[in-house]
């Protein structure tokens, strides 16, 4: 009499199964049971027939009809309370109805065998519920074992390297999303600087045609506000810059821009302020040329003092509007000879 051992292969991963010799039967059990199935395998068609069609829950099992194998091997268990095939039978069960904690008990059970093939079948099939659950390290690590038990093992040489690809392969894509994710961040956080960036320069355009609104308005742009040009006590044309006529603009000879004419500014309604014959734009072209002369020569090497002094005297000799003064008490220096 002898009954078969169930056993597991990854459907993903192998096409077959570990062989194992079949074990002693119960005295009730077919004297001539099956051969282990290839792997997990879709019900057949009559799956669906009543639970006395099955002898055994080993036929339940191949069947697919897991309810009633499960009940067998229980009853079975009871009976071999320390047999590990039974533990291993029942794990697969388990397993196939996806009850993976009470697969893994079972499976642990029949993993303290003495038996090194049962052992490496026991480990093999914690590593594919290691998988199923999502532990992939685990499963990997369990694989490893089974193949120090078993070196020549094909189905648990497949399903380590096919696990350590899934796990590449999921450390990989975790990689790209959190780079994606970065990458994401990245440009929100372009977006909101430069958003940011146009957010200030719309406030300061703003701000700028506020400034612009709150000036007084200079149409002619001579630097004298319109409405001071209308009112002033000595006011200007609004609409042109240089009223006058004589080469200065109404803001530059009413320097202070109060509207009226005070001491040692010009005249914008008057082209020659002091009636000397010489307009007062020309005057001020004069003496700013005679100040550039003037600081032109005191750079000049090897010029004494009282030749920049006499030098300065002859520019300054027919404008005695702009004619430059020593100071109180200095004293000319006599020159050596007649010029």
């Amino acid at each position: 009499m002898s009954r078969i051992l169930l056993t597991l292969a990854l459907a993903l991963f192998a096409s077959t199964a570990i062989a194992q010799s079949p074990p002693p039967a119960p005295p009730d059990a077919d004297p001539t049971p099956p051969e282990p199935a290839a792997g997990p395998t879709e019900p057949p068609a009559e799956a669906a027939a009543a639970p006395e069609d099955f002898d055994s829950p080993y036929t339940a099992y191949d069947a697919g009809v897991y309810e009633q194998a499960l009940q067998g091997f229980v009853d079975q268990q009871v009976e071999y309370p320390e047999d590990p095939e039974v533990a291993l039978n029942l794990g697969s069960v388990h397993y196939q109805m996806k009850n993976y904690e009470e697969a893994d008990q079972a499976f642990a059970q029949a993993a303290m065998a003495a038996d090194d093939p049962l052992r490496a079948q026991a480990l093999y099939n914690l590593g594919n519920s290691a998988y199923q659950q999502g532990k992939l390290q685990d499963a990997v690590e369990l694989y490893k074992r089974t193949l120090e038990l078993d070196p020549e093992d094909e189905d648990a040489k497949f399903n380590l390297e096919f696990v350590r690809d899934e796990i590449r392969r999921r450390h990989e894509e975790a990689k790209k999303r959190q780079e994606e994710q970065q990458q994401q961040q990245g440009d929100q956080q372009q977006q909101g600087d430069q958003q940011q960036q146009d957010d200030q320069q719309q406030q300061g355009d703003q701000q700028q045609q506020g400034d612009q609104q709150s000036q007084p308005r200079d149409g002619d742009g001579d630097g004298l506000p319109d409405e001071l040009e209308r009112s002033a006590p000595n006011p200007t044309d609004p609409e042109n810059p240089d009223t006058d006529q004589d080469g200065l603009a109404d803001g530059q000879e009413d320097q202070n821009r109060n509207g009226q004419v005070d001491e040692g500014e010009t005249d914008p309604n008057q082209s020659d302020t002091d009636g000397d014959g010489t307009p007062d734009g020309e005057e001020a072209q004069q003496a700013e040329q005679q100040q550039g002369e003037a600081q032109q020569a005191e750079n000049e090497e090897g010029l004494t003092e009282e030749e920049a002094e006499r030098y300065l005297q002859g520019l300054e000799e027919g404008t005695p509007q702009q004619r430059r003064r020593l100071p109180p008490g200095s004293r000319r220096a006599k020159p050596e000879k007649d010029w």
